[in-house]
């Protein structure tokens, strides 16, 4: 006697769960594809503003170490470039001078 009630139970829910699986593949098709669509879309065009950002830093960055270089001096003594570094002691401390970037096999210093 329970036996055909269970069947009986058994196929309804399979009746209803088959309908409920049909319907949610028909949504993965209609909306599911299209999202993953724009997403993509989305991705490729965040790359493309993150990439030309990129450029653009570092057209500057080229820009600004060529104004840079033109402004740099040379030391007196071996002719290579300075950079700006600052007095830790002595009577200057605290204010800043040109070393040579050879320092410490070179001494050569400027004023700025």
């Amino acid at each position: 006697m329970a036996a055909p009630q269970i069947d009986q139970f058994t196929q309804a829910l399979f009746g209803k769960v088959e309908s409920v699986l049909i319907l949610c593949a028909i949504l993965i098709l209609v909306v599911g594809i299209p999202l993953m669509w724009l997403r993509l879309k989305l991705e490729r065009a965040l790359t493309d503003v993150i990439r030309s950002a990129r450029a653009r830093r570092q057209t500057q960055k080229s820009a600004a170490n060529t104004n840079l270089s033109e402004t740099v001096p040379h030391c007196p003594v071996c002719n290579a470039l300075m950079e700006k570094r600052l007095a830790r002691r002595g009577v200057s401390a605290g204010s800043s001078f040109w070393g040579c970037t050879n320092y410490p096999k070179c001494r050569g210093t400027r004023a700025i």
